[in-house]
């Protein structure tokens, strides 16, 4: 039979492999996450980019094709980009 001790520092170890692993599915997971979201990201703008040049340029580059990307940019709220930002792996 295991004295107190032996049982004590038993649970102290179950405990610090526990926290390591669920420490590095969080990680894991986070990561993964953030990939997804970065690809979601890079997605949208190319859809975007491409409706723009395609449906309303009629994949011609004409010179108000800059004004219509201005124009857009002021339309457009700031509400639908906060939360985006650049993650580096």
């Amino acid at each position: 039979m295991k004295s107190d001790k032996e049982n004590s520092l038993t649970v102290q170890l179950d405990e610090l492999n526990l926290f390591a692993r669920v420490s590095a599915i969080i990680g894991n997971r986070k990561l993964r996450a953030q990939a997804r979201a970065n690809q979601e990201a890079v997605l949208m703008f190319w859809e975007i980019g491409h409706y723009i040049g395609s449906v309303l340029l009629g994949g011609e580059r004409a010179a108000y094709g800059k004004q219509i990307v201005v124009t857009l940019a002021q339309q457009l709220s700031w509400s639908h980009i906060t939360g985006y930002r650049v993650i580096r792996a």
